[in-house]
């Protein structure tokens, strides 16, 4: 009984220190790493929500870019800081899914190094092609492509990237030879296809938006279960009858493990709570995207099915790192 007793007294601390210290977090600025430079789509969704959460804390959450190797140094720093809920990054499906398949060796561990807070954005892809390609549908091109096997080229963002593995699962898939051309960014693959050095593109959907709407690219497919809002004239692979032709481009924030859980479920309530706000929606809209959000279980069971994932695709695939 004894020896009870003082179980349960130090359960009872453990939890007021927990309850304590997330009533008490934060009371300095927090640090959201970003793995890419300014500038781009996902700069402008850490940023977003970085103003919201800024005054729903009345403490500054300082965007720190940390572009370069494929987001390794980003969730290196990350992995290196405290568990104190003050550093976050925002990763996104490459550098927690991804790149321990495509990488021989990382300086962190995926599976155990971080501390998922909750999804921010979840997107399809869209397949773009240029409108000198004579196919205005996912048939046409896959019928192209058998005419002209290897002769139809795919813009990546590299090997291994999302937007390679979309390219490899549509030729498997349609039994088709197509040929990937890696570049270094979403920018360049979007003006060569522009230019019509390639064909066509596996893109986010904000990188391109503008360009379908003008006529400068078509719009073939896109890659989720169900047609977007923002592109509810085009198909998805699924009526196209490519059922496994299935990715999202998406962003989310994760904590250093070991956060207090208090402090987890705080941040996970405040960003909710951003991405429900009329000005980040409104904002989001402006790049045809929207917020997505879940719980810290639900993110963590979501990250581990991508990797499970990936890591068959990857194989299948054999993409390496450049």
């Amino acid at each position: 009984m004894f020896s009870f007793r003082i179980l349960l007294s130090a359960l009872a601390c453990v939890v007021a220190s927990g309850v304590a210290g997330a009533q008490a977090f934060p009371n300095k600025p927090i640090r959201l790493i970003v793995p890419v430079p300014p500038g781009g789509g996902a700069d402008f969704v850490a940023r977003t929500y970085a103003s919201q959460l800024t005054k729903a804390f009345n403490q500054q959450v300082v965007i720190d870019n940390r572009g370069g190797a494929a987001g390794i140094i980003a969730m290196d720093a990350l992995a290196k800081a405290p568990a104190d809920g003050y550093t976050l990054v925002q990763t996104n499906i490459s550098t927690i899914s991804i790149n321990q398949y495509i990488y021989a060796k990382l300086p962190y561990d995926a599976e155990r190094d971080f501390a998922p807070v909750s999804l921010t954005t979840l997107n399809p892809l869209i397949l773009v092609a240029n409108p000198g390609v004579p196919a205005r549908t996912v048939k046409e091109l896959v019928a192209l492509a058998k005419a002209k096997p290897g002769q139809i080229a795919y813009g990546s963002l590299g090997s291994g990237s999302i937007q390679h593995l979309a390219g490899h699962v549509l030729g498997r898939e349609a039994g088709v030879q197509l040929l990937h051309i890696p570049y270094k960014g979403a920018a360049p693959v979007t003006v060569d296809l522009l230019a019509g050095q390639v064909q066509i593109a596996f893109s986010g959907v904000g990188t391109v938006a503008a360009h379908v709407k003008s006529g400068r690219l078509n719009a073939l497919a896109v890659t989720g279960p169900k047609r977007m809002e923002f592109f509810s004239d085009t198909p998805t692979f699924v009526e196209a009858g490519l059922k496994n032709v299935d990715f999202a481009l998406w962003n989310g924030i994760l904590a250093p493990a070991g956060t207090p859980m208090g402090i987890i479920r705080l941040l996970n309530t405040e960003v909710r709570k951003a991405a429900a706000s009329a000005e980040l929606i409104r904002a989001m809209g402006t790049q045809a995207t929207s917020p997505t959000t879940d719980t810290p279980e639900e993110f963590a069971a979501f990250i581990k099915s991508e990797q499970t994932r990936f890591a068959a695709i990857v194989k299948d695939s054999g993409a390496r790192a450049d």
